[in-house]
Parts: C-alpha cells; structure tokens; sequence
C-alpha cells in the first residue's frame, strides 16, 4: 500500500516539485534575492511597517509590561523570518515560471510553501519562547491558571505556525495577483503598440497606393498632350512634380492642414485644364478660416480626380466641378460635385480605387466619427467627406453669397 502511493504518478510529481523547490532555495540564498524594483520595496517595507506598528500599538495597550521585551525580541526575529521567506518565494516564482501555470495547482503549491516557510520560523520563535517561557508562562497563566510549560509551548507553536502560515499564504496571494495584474497591463500596452504599428504600417500602404494610381492617369494626359502642345505638356509636367512630391511626402503623415490640401489641389486642377481647357469649369466656395482644420493627405486631390476621370471625361461638351466646405458641430465637411453625361448610369464599383481608399483611411483615423457619403441627383454627382476637427471658436457656417467664379481661384498670381 505504501510502495503503491510512493510511486503514484501525482506522489512522484510533488516529491520532484519540492527537489526542484529546495534546490532553488539554494540558489536563491545570495545577492540576487535581495534586487527588486523600488515599488516592490515601497509596498513590501510599507505592509510590514505597518503590521509591526499595529503589534506593538496592541502589546503597549492590552499586554502586561512584563512580557514586552520577549513581545518585541520574537516580533524581530519573526520580521526577519517572514522578509526572508517571502523574498525566496518570489525569487522562485520568477524563476520556475508559476505565472505561466495554471491556477488552482499554484495556489496548492502557495500553501504548501507558506507551510514549509512556517515551520523553521516558528522552530525560531519556540527557541526564544524557551528563553523567556517563565514571563511567557505567566502571561499564559493570566487566562488560564492551570497552563504547564509544555502545554504553553505547544499552543503557543500551533497558534504561530497558522498565524505565519495565514500571513505568508496573504503576502504570497497579494504578491501573485499584483503581479499578474502588472503582467495583464503590459500584454495590453504591447498589444495597443502592435496594433498602432499594424495601423500606421496599413496607412503608409493606402498612402503608397495613391502614387502609382495618380501617376496612371497624369502620365496618359501628358502623353496625349504632348503631340498637341508641347509647351502645355512641359506645364505639366511641372504641376505633376509637385503632386508627386507632395504624395511622396505625404505618406509620411496621417494628417495634413486643409491649407495645405488645397494648395495642391491647385496643381492638379491646373494641369487637368491644360488638357480639358474650355471644357473644365472649376469652382471653390472655401472660406479661409477653415484652411487650419485636418485632413488626410490626398483626400481632395482624389475627390477631384474621381470627378474628372467618372464626369467630366465622359461628357464632349465639358462640365462643372465645384468643392465647397462648412464646419458644424466640430465636423469640417467638404463636398465635391461633378455634372455627369446624361446616359451616365451610376455604379458602386465606378469609382475604384479612389473612393475606397478615402473610406478606408478614414476608417483607420477616425473610427466611426467620419464618413464618405454619395449620391446622384440631377444630373450632378456629389462626394461628401465629414472629418472630425478640434472644437474652434465657435460653429461657423460658410458666409452666404460667396463669390462663384468660372476661373481657378487657385492659381498662383
């Protein structure tokens, strides 16, 4: 029966667990047990400042001053006990890697260890009781007369070993919890971290799609201009460089000033005229001050170029493209509208890359707080862009009767 329990499988496991337990005890027992960051110190010394102070508050209030001296003598050695058994501890759970293991098998080895921890401390303890046991004796005689000094040393080891074990198993749960409280935040900082890493690195790549997709286009203009007129194309050619270095810069930075936006804008509505002259009328009803709001780079640029390639190509007389702007709520909405052919049949998948790109970026920067919205009415296709911006002064409205001109109001004088 013996031999049969001795070798049984759990037997075997716990008697290899504690092997490895004293083992580490050992190892433990040197200058590395004492390394601990200031916050494990702070909380550590704090408890158990605060412990021995509540000790020595009741020993001067409710115990007779005969027994102060053992009171305090076995209250240093047990400091000193407990401080060293904690710190073993949690140099082994560090070291045999108990956060990774599951729970309930861990707190079985915490009381196990608060046991074990116990028994030398109160060996410590009954020493010193030995010492001082005619005092220790007559306090014990204060409630029950009839105590020998066996039965003294015998309550006295019972009730200090499941003291010190029920305080070592608190330290060892409060230190497993903060612990794992500690290691779950850090898991939630490195995850938030990847996924900002994941969501720059998926900006960057829409970012890096306008280039190629921008370029298409300009590069079949200019080549298409430069057998009709080559001192336009050369014009070009110019406006195309600054988009192109602004595209490349752009992809740099989720967020550009509404200024900025504009500006080149300017050289792309400079070059499409080039090619369209009569055919493209361009109108901005933009007042300055929203030119400090925010929004991602490129996102007009594609909105007018999504006007130009899906409207105004596709109609032999020409059309209109206006862009207007106002700011409520903290939301700066940008509309864009393009005349459409009158056989012109509206489809989802019409507007490409363009349109998918804008809702997808803003998906990444914003959530749910802005929106790309579309509709058809009346002969005229409308792109409306909502972008969240930073409260201003106030919610101002665009001034009424702006001015509408048929020139670019854009252009470089």
């Amino acid at each position: 029966m013996f031999e049969q329990i001795k070798n049984h499988v759990v037997v075997q496991r716990a008697r290899r667990d504690f092997s490895e337990f004293l083992s580490s005890i050992k190892n433990n027992v040197n200058r590395d047990l004492f390394e601990a960051s200031s916050d494990f110190w702070a909380y550590h010394l704090g408890g158990l400042s605060a412990l021995v102070a509540m000790d020595m508050i009741l020993s001067l209030l409710l115990r007779p001053s005969f027994i102060w001296d053992y009171q305090f003598f076995s209250l240093a050695v047990w400091v000193s006990g407990f401080s060293l058994a904690t710190l073993i501890f949690r140099s082994h759970y560090k070291r045999a890697h108990w956060d990774t293991q599951p729970q309930v098998p861990v707190l079985i080895k915490c009381v196990g260890c608060a046991v074990f921890f116990s028994v030398p401390i109160t060996l410590l303890l009954v020493t010193i009781n030995i010492i001082f046991l005619d005092d220790v004796q007559r306090f014990f005689q204060l409630h029950n007369p009839s105590a020998s000094g066996f039965e003294v040393l015998i309550e006295f080891s019972v009730r200090n070993l499941f003291i010190t074990s029920f305080h070592l198993l608190c330290w060892m749960t409060l230190y497993m919890s903060v612990t794992s409280r500690r290691q779950t935040k850090e898991i939630e900082i490195a995850n938030l971290r990847l996924q900002n890493s994941l969501r720059e690195a998926e900006l960057s790549s829409l970012s890096n799609q306008l280039n190629p997709h921008f370029l298409f286009n300009a590069l079949n203009n200019i080549r298409f201009m430069i057998q009709e007129d080559a001192n336009n194309a050369e014009v070009m050619l110019m406006s195309l460089s600054h988009v192109l270095r602004y595209s490349l810069d752009s992809s740099k930075q989720s967020k550009v000033t509404f200024e900025r936006e504009v500006e080149i804008s300017q050289k792309y509505i400079d070059l499409v005229q080039i090619q369209f002259e009569e055919r493209l009328t361009f109108s901005m009803d933009v007042p300055t001050e929203f030119m400090q709001c925010t929004v991602p780079p490129m996102a007009l640029q594609m909105l007018l170029e999504n006007a130009v390639k899906h409207g105004i190509e596709n109609i032999a007389e020409g059309g209109e493209i206006s862009v207007s702007a106002k700011f409520k709520n903290n939301v700066l909405s940008l509309t864009v509208c393009n005349d459409l052919s009158a056989n012109h049949q509206h489809k989802n998948s019409e507007s490409g890359i363009g349109l998918l790109n804008i809702e997808q970026r803003l998906d990444l920067l914003y959530g749910n707080l802005a929106s790309l919205e579309t509709n058809t009415l009346n002969g005229r296709h409308c792109a409306i862009l909502n972008i969240p911006q930073q409260p201003l002064d106030d919610d101002r409205e665009p001034p009424q009767g702006t001015q509408k001109t048929n020139e670019n109001p854009l252009k470089e004088k």
